[in-house]
């Protein structure tokens, strides 16, 4: 007709079978414009948000953090929430934004058993919490590389006759415990005699032993030495409950591009170009420079 020969897609020429094989290339055809429409779309690139463009957007982050554990977060005699992971958390809201406007961040005063799902919920975008990276919390939050090395020690009175674990593990004596797993079951390896008396903070589990309402208490090892500096009727018992840890931002999990703006500002704090302002933090709270991260710069 008019010249215009009509393409036969069966080799028997039924109406029906060319009808399908129409509709079967019709569908691929849509299939492909899908296709290439996705990726060229920019949602197709970001196809879930990530918080660091909610937190860039809205032009503030917000922090969970304890206000009950010097030197990290607490609060001090004016009133004012401070402390070295106050100071950490500034530091990173200064690298967001690139500036030190106050307004920039908000502070959220949290326990350490809201910690997690307070990350997890959005209450708060990312928490700096004297939080141990530990086995079993790689499943409940993503956490940066280490902002600073921990490890937990126990406090007892200067005077105390408890030298060892060994003198602990006795019916006799009490310990202090925060309301989470990891401490309880810390207490139930090496001292499992002992009663176990469970509190809220880090600060109320330092208080009881220098109160001598208990015996012992388990704490990292930088608050612990932070409360011995300021308070020399108190001492740590010279074994340790752990090896070396380190304490980290943590976030809530799945968003790549948040924890990796988070976890590439801790790694330039401890060995790149925010090394000179963390060193300032680190002996305002320690009273030495830190280590850095690489080893071949002092």
């Amino acid at each position: 007709m008019n010249g215009i020969k009509t393409a036969t897609f069966a080799t028997d020429g039924s109406p029906g079978k060319r009808m399908a094989m129409v509709s079967v290339l019709k569908l691929i055809a849509v299939a492909i414009v899908c296709a290439f429409t996705a990726l060229l779309s920019p949602r197709w690139a970001h196809a879930q948000s990530s918080k660091l463009d909610a937190v860039l957007s809205k032009g503030k982050v917000v922090v969970g953090v304890s206000s009950e554990s010097p030197p990290f977060g607490f609060v001090d005699e004016k009133g004012a929430l401070t402390g070295f992971d106050i100071d950490i958390a500034k530091l990173i809201a200064k690298s967001l934004f690139g500036d030190d406007n106050p307004n920039r961040i908000e502070f959220v005063k949290q326990s350490s058993a809201a910690r997690w799902e307070n990350v997890n919920s959005g209450k708060v975008d990312f928490g700096i919490h004297v939080a141990t990276i530990l086995p079993d919390r790689v499943a409940r939050v993503a956490f940066t590389q280490g902002y600073i090395d921990s490890g937990i020690v126990v406090v007892v009175k200067k005077d105390s006759p408890i030298k060892t674990f060994a003198d602990l593990d006795n019916p006799k004596y009490s310990t202090a415990i925060l309301s989470t797993p990891v401490q309880a079951a810390r207490a139930k390896q090496f001292f499992p005699k002992a009663k176990a008396v469970v509190l809220d903070s880090t600060g109320a589990q330092f208080t009881a032993v220098k109160a001598n309402r208990v015996d012992a208490a388990q704490l990292d090892e930088p608050v612990a030495l932070w409360y011995v500096k300021q308070n020399p009727d108190v001492r740590l018992l010279t074994q340790k409950m752990t090896a070396a840890t380190n304490n980290a931002v943590f976030m809530k999990p799945g968003d790549f591009a948040w924890w990796l703006a988070l976890d590439t500002y801790v790694g330039e704090m401890r060995g790149g170009s925010l090394y000179p302002e963390y060193t300032a933090i680190y002996e305002k709270w320690f009273g030495k420079a830190p280590p850095n991260a690489k080893y071949y710069v002092k």
